[in-house]
């Protein structure tokens, strides 16, 4: 019992930092765009493809307790 609980909390904290590197991502995709780094159609690319990823695949990864 003891393994499945450091599995949660272990997964819970992965879970954690990846939310807090996408939205890092995110705010230095604005930052690159106001900037003109890159150019909108990129900027789109990016924050379709996290978005994807954040309803599709983010979710998957968070396993509940039983």
């Amino acid at each position: 019992m003891k393994t499945q609980k450091t599995k949660f909390l272990g997964n819970k904290k992965l879970l954690r930092l990846l939310v807090i590197l996408l939205i890092i991502f995110l705010v230095l995709n604005i930052v690159f765009l106001a900037l003109k780094i890159i150019n909108e159609f990129f900027f789109w690319i990016l924050i379709i493809a996290i978005a994807v990823f954040a309803y599709f695949w983010l979710p998957k990864l968070n396993i509940k307790k039983k």
